[in-house]
């Protein structure tokens, strides 16, 4: 009883630093947004985002200004944070691609991100992988399925190597061109493209180029730059591949079966709040027992989740056992998710949730 007064005594104290804390975050999300406004005109002036002159001015400024309690040790600790923060939002996003440019993972990821951002050519999914995990890039664009040729392994396998999170899906249709520096088909000795890309145009190739010699390359736009060097040289590749490469098309659409789709995944160190309409992906491995498998996705039907994608890859570590990918509806924020992912827990050897992130409005396509 004798604590009574003084507990009263707290609550219009607490009370008001509450309102100060968020007169603190208003004030500090102000100060960013600005921030973000004087980046943007630095970057039009060509200037550095880092003025390390002009942060100094500012905490002496402060210190100045400053009549206490706080110290300058204080001072100098709060702001440094606050003005880190604000050269890390004038800084674009910078996201990793497959390359060279005009690759349909290009095309996927100016799409995705509106055109804006600083795009960085990789010359493999790996280094895309590593490029996000040292902090080199925001985020990384990969392939992962097409709707044709099925999943993209290696961007599976990668999951295993590498600590990242999927952000976003985005899905890109795929439409492939026959590109040459002419756009005559008598000048076409050789015809190069990417695996997938050339499986999905067989049976034309067949028809229309059936002695015509076809070699694989790293990508299609690989295969644009090959053509742009040697005019008997041509690539199956994306309409855009032309612009970037001055090349004309000998003949375009020229897949085997049109509605053609590519997956690819955003894979970052974020991890995207609710939006009510999310999916979540997990991978795990069971052991190498009958019925495994069954035990771990009986708790996804139980819960009454709608399972979007089973896919399964060998582990490296041991023969005949495998990872599985599962993709089911929901965020990992909703406890009848988290609670069925706890449960697939139990059955398998090991667990990874790989993201929760918004589903990709097809209509958008």
């Amino acid at each position: 009883m004798e604590n009574e007064p003084s507990e009263k005594a707290l609550v219009p104290l607490r009370n008001e630093i509450d309102c100060i804390d968020s007169q603190i975050l208003d004030l500090i999300n102000r100060r960013l947004s600005i921030g973000e406004q004087v980046g943007a005109v630095k970057k039009e002036k060509g200037s550095q985002i880092l003025d390390r002159s002009r942060e100094r001015k500012v905490i002496e400024n402060l210190w100045k200004i400053n009549q206490g309690p706080a110290n300058k040790d204080l001072i100098q600790y709060i702001f440094n944070v606050i003005i880190t923060a604000t050269r890390e939002i004038q800084r674009p996003k910078t996201i990793s691609y497959l390359g060279p440019k005009a690759s349909y993972t290009h095309i996927a990821s100016l799409n995705h991100f509106k055109h804006s951002g600083l795009f960085i050519e990789q010359p493999g999914l790996f280094d895309i992988f590593r490029d996000v995990e040292k902090n080199q890039s925001h985020f990384g664009v990969v392939p992962v399925e097409n709707s044709i040729e099925g999943a993209v392994n290696h961007t599976l396998d990668l999951f295993g190597e590498f600590n990242l999170n999927i952000c976003a899906e985005h899905y890109e249709p795929v439409s492939h061109d026959l590109l040459s520096i002419t756009g005559e088909a008598s000048d076409v000795k050789t015809i190069y493209s990417h695996p997938q890309a050339i499986a999905q145009c067989k049976g034309w190739l067949k028809q229309k180029f059936p002695h015509v010699e076809v070699r694989e390359t790293s990508s299609t736009s690989k295969a644009a730059l090959l053509a742009s060097e040697n005019q008997s040289f041509a690539a199956i590749a994306s309409q855009k591949a032309a612009h970037f490469y001055e090349l004309l098309p000998v003949e375009s659409k020229i897949e085997d079966y049109s509605g053609n789709v590519t997956r690819f995944l955003v894979i970052g160190k974020e991890s995207p709040g609710k939006t009510g309409r999310d999916k979540t992906s997990i991978m795990f491995a069971t052991s190498h027992v009958p019925g495994a498998l069954f035990k771990a996705l009986e708790p996804v039907d139980k819960a009454g989740l709608n399972m979007l994608k089973l896919e399964s890859r060998p582990t490296r570590d041991q023969n005949w056992s495998y990872y599985f990918f599962l993709d089911i509806e929901g965020h990992v924020e909703d406890s009848r998710v988290a609670k069925t992912i706890e449960q697939i827990k139990i059955f398998s050897l090991s667990l990874k949730v790989l993201g929760s992130y918004p589903l990709f409005v097809k209509e958008d396509i």
